[in-house]
């Protein structure tokens, strides 16, 4: 039995169904895309290739030389460098039997449609989240140097939201506009909103001094910075190392060989966590205060071969805790804060020029594949979608612990 969609005669959507879905689909997109809320946004023309350009304008410098009477100064040109970045095509879909349509009693499509733009707006905004924590401005919290250094008591505080306003002020980042007022945004998860509630200098919307619109997913401010929680704000969890664990023990004597560059470990790794840290950098934590750092070229059973190797005494890594340098201090989770200033990174539009829609084909459209008009599908597709940092001084990621 085909589903009732308003099919023209060729058993394909009529254009006012078809602009419904694709208007339903972007409406329930929105709210989840919150990375791509802040970046410049760009038009994908059709029939372009497959790149697209964002604008970075180079901004002017202070002029301090006095205007001589009567002589027209030399004028100054505009500098715009192009950021070019090649598109991919994104989209997944969902297949609804003729006998789910017939017994099930909600309407089947409208609520897949809901579900296609939840995994989309997911997929987009991951993303542009991994693009952006590309970023080569970074911060830690605590006063750490290094994220294998973070803890969970090293939380985001105020105080570090506050620095990093003083940088993007500093680096002239231009603020995003509201109500004529500019604020930059941090982009923050749960865990860290959690903390952040804790201290006292947190504002929340609730206490606002006066009316004014927010943005979707906006929970307070603090120094000038709006703050919005998302769930798919970035975390950096541990690796496990071997035996199933964060953490591993270099063995008690002999734990490193300076000749052949090979730590011994005393847990037996398998086969499949020693293959994984091929290629990761480890931290070695010989004291507190102290801890060496190298990457794993190779392992096998206990024995891992390094890149580097230590150039201290050998014995110094005897018995002490090893673990992954893509987390914090024994394989703690640690989480990011991203604190961005207006054209900090731009993003293919995706409302514009249809590059975001929904795709329905009805039981019956899909020729031989369907002999007996049993299936239908609902799917999301964007068409063409990239994320580019443009200003690398106009964004910055605080790295810290939160609360378990």
């Amino acid at each position: 039995m085909a589903l009732n969609l308003n099919l023209t005669g060729n058993n394909t959507l009529s254009p006012t169904v078809k602009a419904y879905y694709d208007r339903r689909l972007i409406e329930e997109m929105k709210p989840k895309l919150v990375h791509y809320t802040y970046a410049q946004k760009r038009p994908m023309p059709r029939n372009g290739g497959k790149t697209v350009s964002f604008r970075k304008w180079t901004p002017f410098a202070a002029i301090t030389s006095p205007l001589t009477e009567g002589v027209v100064p030399d004028g100054q040109d505009l500098s715009m460098t192009e950021v070019t970045t090649s598109v991919s095509g994104y989209g997944g879909y969902v297949s609804i039997s003729d006998l789910l349509d017939l017994t099930a009693v909600d309407p089947v499509v409208s609520d897949s449609i809901v579900l296609m733009a939840d995994q989309g707006a997911l997929s987009v905004d991951n993303i542009i989240r991994e693009v952006l924590h590309k970023g080569t401005n970074v911060m830690y919290a605590g006063g750490k140097s290094h994220r294998y250094e973070l803890t969970a008591s090293n939380k985001l505080t105020s105080a570090d939201i506050r620095k990093a306003a003083r940088l993007l002020k500093k680096n002239r980042a231009p603020q995003v506009m509201r109500g004529g007022k500019g604020y930059y945004v941090a982009i923050v998860g749960p865990d860290t909103v959690y903390d952040l509630q804790d201290d006292t200098t947190w504002q929340d919307v609730g206490k606002y001094q006066e009316a004014e619109q927010i943005f979707s997913g906006e929970i307070g401010r603090l120094y000038g910075v709006i703050v919005v929680e998302t769930p798919e704000a970035k975390t950096f969890a541990g690796q496990v190392i071997a035996a199933g664990a964060l953490t591993a023990t270099a063995a008690a004597s002999s734990a490193y060989t300076a000749g052949t560059k090979v730590l011994t470990l005393q847990q037996t790794m398998t086969a499949a966590e020693a293959a994984a840290l091929v290629g990761k950098d480890i931290v070695v934590e010989i004291s507190d205060s102290s801890a060496y750092t190298d990457t794993v070229t190779a392992a096998s059973g206990t024995a891992l071969t390094l890149k580097n190797g230590y150039t201290g005494t050998a014995t110094d890594l005897n018995g002490k805790t090893v673990y992954g340098a893509a987390a914090g201090k024994s394989g703690a989770s640690v989480a990011s804060t991203l604190v961005v200033g207006r054209d900090a990174y731009g993003v293919v539009d995706i409302e514009g020029c249809g590059n975001a829609r929904s795709i329905v084909k009805p039981a019956g459209s899909g020729g031989t594949s369907d002999p007996l008009e049993q299936i239908s599908t609902v799917g999301w597709k964007v068409d063409a979608f990239a994320a580019s940092i443009l200003q690398q001084s106009w964004m910055i990621r605080i790295e810290h612990g939160f609360s378990a």
